[in-house]
């Protein structure tokens, strides 16, 4: 996976939407129900990309809807309470209306 600088969305489905904005600063956002191993897979994706960047920090805020994070909670919340306690960087969760 590359960025290309004047294309800075790398990723487009028609489930998600990934970005990685110019402060380098990844963004993934859920459109619709995912399995929670593409949810891995994406994560994994973005924050190695984020890391070939030495001197900063990875930092990767995750969007859901409302209808989307009370289906997806559970698991949401203890994947990213496991990335936060093991993972270098910061990560967020961010509900949208």
């Amino acid at each position: 996976m590359t960025i290309e600088p004047a294309e800075p969305c790398f990723r487009k489905t028609n489930s998600y939407r990934v970005l990685i904005d110019p402060d380098g600063t990844g963004h993934i956002r859920i459109i619709r129900r995912v399995n929670f191993r593409t949810i891995l897979l994406v994560f994994k994706e973005v924050y190695l990309e984020l890391k070939k960047n030495p001197g900063t920090k990875p930092c990767i805020v995750i969007y859901l809807s409302r209808s989307l994070n009370t289906e997806m909670s559970d698991n949401m919340r203890v994947f990213l309470d496991f990335v936060i306690s093991c993972l270098e960087g910061s990560f967020e969760l961010c509900i949208v209306e």
